[in-house]
């Protein structure tokens, strides 16, 4: 009598279990940000998995969360993560200094009705892949010798107009 009732038991379960397996083995797609911003990538509602520089500054999300951006090949992508995984990321990437590299792995909206219908990935992780660094800008003095000769042609405009209306008869 035993045996009869563990088979359906054991399918029971079976059947049960089946979705928590499939959520378990959802595909990750590894995409660049042209891509994720791309209306045809097809990934909407999907988990990506994208690499870029860390950008800005994070801003205050709610509820908990942060907003970063990060750049992925010239596109910026709006990411959405608790304020515990933003609390590794140091450097933000502006004129002075690249921003930390990362890997953001989440779910993709491209048109998110939590966020007002914008383009976002909520994380589910952040892996720092390299700390951003301090960045050089050489002067380049020949910028200067232009100024300054547009600076002297303007100026020399300025004294003819002058000089004009001086002279001239009202």
């Amino acid at each position: 009598m035993k045996r009869r009732l563990l088979i359906p038991a054991l399918l029971a379960l079976a059947v049960l279990a089946a979705p928590a397996f499939a959520v378990a083995a959802e595909t990750i797609h590894d995409t660049t940000g042209p891509e994720i911003a791309s209306s045809e990538s097809g990934f909407d509602g999907a988990i990506v998995r994208f690499e870029g520089e860390v950008v800005s500054e994070p801003l205050f999300g709610g509820q908990g969360h942060v907003w970063v951006n990060v750049l992925s090949e010239g596109t910026a992508i709006g990411v959405w993560l608790p304020r515990e995984m933003a609390a590794e990321l140091e450097v933000f990437g502006r004129y002075s200094h690249t921003g930390d590299i990362v890997r953001v792995t989440g779910r993709l909206s491209e048109a998110c009705d939590e966020h007002g219908g914008d383009l976002d990935v909520h994380a589910e992780s952040v892996e720092l892949l390299e700390r951003g660094q301090r960045r050089e800008h050489a002067v380049e003095w020949w910028k200067l010798g232009v100024g300054l000769v547009g600076l002297g042609v303007a100026y020399a405009g300025w004294r003819r107009m002058r000089r004009k209306d001086e002279g001239a008869e009202w």
